[in-house]
């Protein structure tokens, strides 16, 4: 065997004569990696692809550089419809210093020179994190959709059809369930979270039929065919003892060997080991903080997507119940023939003008919107003053709140909404409004009357309190005129 630290030929007991390093438990790790292997080899052939997985798996914990176990993992992950996976275990695989040809760079080769197999496979990936979201969110009708899609460009995807019949049991739709759990052991013969769902629904899988043709499924994928098992390797559990007694044997000698071989050597292999440890960790950090960045810029896509998806939803179909824009347009439309002004603004007011999409329905807005709001806002005032000569200041209330809503900042209307809400107990709301007036309104009639009726105060302290509300509530406070039309003069002259 060659020596895993110089590359030299060691003895049979694994200790290397020219550096000194002991390669027994690298032997014994070699060994352990082979026999993984093999099951999952075995596992592989009964189409049992989760099983095989999860031991060529712990083969490469035992040896991650064995390149057989790694082409046969990456075969395994093509088969479950995980492309993605199955790139990388080839891409490492071809990265191994080896004298053999290494099947990996021929799936590597195939998939490069397809552009349109690596675009599906990143498709694919998006989509179905897309649909695991939304089925996180409860959001399930928007996880169907997605996992469909995934589907269809990856029919042997195992992980997508356990999803869509996690989403169809949810749903109570337990017949799709099962023709989704049946479609998985099609694929992956011995699937345990498959034959653990149809269980629970009182199925057998054992007696499962084959629901989904194999040409549909099963990729025209012959490889696992020409996989070979190692030809060599012990099973680590029939020699227990024997591990047993070399433990003590290799106790004893150590206790003699130490001060002369043993620890000279440990040193500089622990020195390299570390080194090797460092330079890998870097690695790994480098690749997993790149991996996290563009995760990142893929939900920040993402993201924006669904914002402009909803917004465009919102234009066309309307959204929690409501009219779309375009139904309220339409309906502005119809009551502005009718001259029926305040229900036309009515609708008018539902439309964010920013999300028309076409100039023509932006200039019908405008065209309606000039007119229709200042007639309503005339209309509901005079509704609502009648209403307050009856005393009935709720409906006055409502009138002249839609009323300031039509108006360009009225403050006439303004003063009868704050009057409606002083004499409706509702003071703080009032006094809001009669600042509002006082600081902005330019009106000095208006703003004694605020001062007087509406705040019970000198016209004085009135504004005093007005000013020390908008400073501390951040609100503006508009140039006194007297003041503003001197400083025009000065600058004219």
């Amino acid at each position: 065997m060659k020596c895993v630290k110089c590359g030299r030929n060691a003895g049979n007991d694994g200790f290397c004569t020219a550096c000194g390093f002991d390669n027994k438990h690298i032997h014994k790790a070699y060994n352990t990696a082979n026999y993984y292997y093999n099951i999952g080899l075995e596992k592989a052939n009964m189409r049992d692809l989760s099983g095989a997985a999860a031991y060529l798996e712990k083969a490469l914990n035992y040896n991650k550089s064995h390149k057989d176990a790694r082409n046969l993992l990456g075969l395994v992950y093509y088969e479950m419809g995980e492309a993605g996976k199955a790139y990388i275990q080839w891409k490492i695989s071809s990265q191994l210093v080896t004298m053999e040809e290494n099947l990996a760079n021929l799936y590597i080769k195939e998939m490069e020179e397809h552009p349109a197999v690596i675009e599906t496979i990143n498709e694919a990936a998006k989509k179905f994190n897309l649909a695991l979201s939304y089925a996180k969110q409860g959001s399930d009708d928007l996880a169907m959709i997605q996992i469909k899609k995934v589907l269809s460009l990856t029919p042997n995807f195992v992980r997508g059809h356990l999803l869509f019949a996690l989403l169809h049991m949810r749903a109570g739709d337990n017949a799709a369930a099962k023709t989704d759990l049946y479609n998985v052991l099609a694929i992956d013969n011995y699937n345990t979270t498959a034959r653990s769902f149809l269980a629970e629904m009182g199925e057998k899988p054992q007696n499962a039929p084959e629901l989904v043709s194999e040409e549909t499924l099963k990729p025209d994928n012959d490889n696992l065919k020409n996989v070979r098992p190692v030809d060599h390797y012990e099973d680590p559990n029939k020699e227990q003892w024997k591990q047993f007694v070399y433990m003590l044997i290799g106790l004893a000698m150590g206790v003699i060997a130490m001060f002369v071989l043993v620890i000279p050597s440990v040193k500089a292999g622990v020195s390299v080991d570390y080194k090797n440890l460092q330079k890998e960790y870097k690695q790994t950090v480098g690749e997993k903080d790149g991996e996290i960045s563009q995760l990142q810029e893929d939900k920040s896509a993402l993201e924006k997507d669904n914002k402009a998806l909803n917004k465009r939803l919102k234009v066309y179909e309307g959204s929690d119940g409501e009219d779309s824009m375009y139904d309220s347009l339409l309906k502005a439309n119809q009551a502005f023939g009718k001259n029926d002004y305040v229900e036309c603004s009515k609708y008018l007011a539902k439309i964010t003008k920013s999300d028309l999409p076409s100039k023509t329905s932006k200039d019908l807005y405008y065209s309606m919107k000039e007119t229709a709001y200042s007639s309503a806002a005339t209309q509901l005032y005079e509704s609502g003053m009648e209403q307050l000569k009856k005393y009935k200041y709720e409906e006055a209330l409502k009138d002249f709140k839609n009323a300031y809503k039509y108006s360009d900042n009225d403050y006439e209307t303004l003063y009868e909404l704050a009057w409606c809400y002083k004499k409706t107990g509702k003071e703080e709301k009032a006094t809001q409004y009669f600042y509002e007036i006082i600081n902005n309104s330019g009106n000095h009639e208006l703003e004694i009357k605020a001062a007087n009726y509406g705040l019970d105060m000198q016209i004085a302290p009135a504004k005093e309190a007005a000013a020390a509300y908008a400073q501390k509530n951040g609100k503006p406070v508009a140039t006194d005129t007297t003041e503003a039309t001197a400083t025009t003069e000065q600058t004219q002259q």
